[in-house]
C-alpha cells in the first residue's frame, strides 16, 4: 500500500509539471476493451468508450513525454453456469467508471511534412471511480453448499459497488505500449496496458489483474 501511495504521488507530481511545461495539447476519444483475469477467476471482458485530454512535453532527438487524464465508462455482461443443476446460473451486469493518467515516452518519426508515425511506452495509472454490479443468482441448495465447501462466497441477487464493498482495489498500476500515425493535426493510435498489481482485495493470495487494449482518434491543437 505504501508503494502504491508513492507511485500515485510521483504520478501527480510529474503530471502537474508536464501539464504546465507542455508544448502540445490534444483531445481524444475512442474505444477501450479492458479485462479482469487471473488463474483462479474466469475472465471478465468489458467494452466501452474513453475521452480526455493529453499534454506533450518535447525532449530531444524526436523523443517527448506525454501525460494527461482520460475518463472511461465500460460495460460487461457475464453468465456463469454450474454443473450440479442445469438451471443453476449467476448473471453479472457491471458498469465501470475510471480515470487513466498515462505517462508515456514517445518517439516520433516524420515521413513527410504532414505525415508522421510514432510509438510510445510507459506506465499508466488507472483509478477506479465506481464499479456497480448487478447480480442475479439462480442457485440450488446443492450448488450453494458446493461453493461454500470450496471456500468461495455464495453469490446473492442484488447490486453492489465493487470498490465500496472492498472487493477490488481502485488503484490499478499498468505498463503499456502502442503506436499510431499522424496526418497534420489528426492522429489514430492504439495500444495495450498490462496490469501489474493484483486488484483482488478479498483474498490477496488469488491474483486478479486488469489489462486491456484501446484505439483512439486524436486532435492536436
Amino acid at each position: 500500500m505504501k508503494n502504491i501511495k508513492k507511485i500515485c504521488a510521483l504520478f501527480a507530481l510529474i503530471f502537474a509539471v508536464a501539464i504546465v511545461s507542455a508544448q502540445t495539447y490534444r483531445i481524444e476519444a475512442g474505444f477501450i476493451s479492458p479485462k479482469q483475469s487471473g488463474s483462479s477467476f474466469s475472465t471478465n471482458y468489458f467494452n466501452g468508450i474513453r475521452v480526455g485530454a493529453t499534454a506533450e512535453f518535447e525532449l530531444k532527438n524526436n523523443f517527448s513525454l506525454l501525460t494527461g487524464a482520460l475518463y472511461s465508462v465500460v460495460y460487461s455482461s457475464k453468465v456463469q453456469y454450474y454443473a450440479l443443476e442445469s438451471a443453476d446460473s449467476v448473471s453479472y451486469k457491471t458498469f465501470g467508471h475510471s480515470i487513466d493518467v498515462p505517462l508515456r515516452l514517445t518517439y516520433t518519426l516524420p515521413i513527410t511534412k504532414d505525415l508522421k508515425v510514432f510509438a510510445f511506452a510507459g506506465p499508466n495509472l488507472n483509478i477506479g471511480l465506481a464499479q456497480p454490479r448487478n447480480t442475479t443468482a439462480i442457485l440450488s441448495q446443492s450448488s450453494k453448499d458446493l461453493i461454500a465447501s470450496q471456500g468461495g462466497i455464495v453469490p446473492e441477487t442484488g447490486t453492489q459497488d465493487l470498490y465500496k464493498s472492498a472487493m477490488i482495489s481502485r488503484i490499478n498500476f499498468q505498463m503499456g505500449a502502442g503506436g499510431g500515425i499522424q496526418w497534420k493535426n489528426y492522429q489514430l493510435k492504439g495500444g495495450y496496458d498490462f496490469g501489474i498489481n493484483s486488484i483482488n482485495k478479498i483474498d490477496t493470495s488469488k491474483l486478479l489483474h486488469q489489462s486491456g487494449w484501446y484505439v483512439s482518434l486524436v486532435y492536436q491543437f
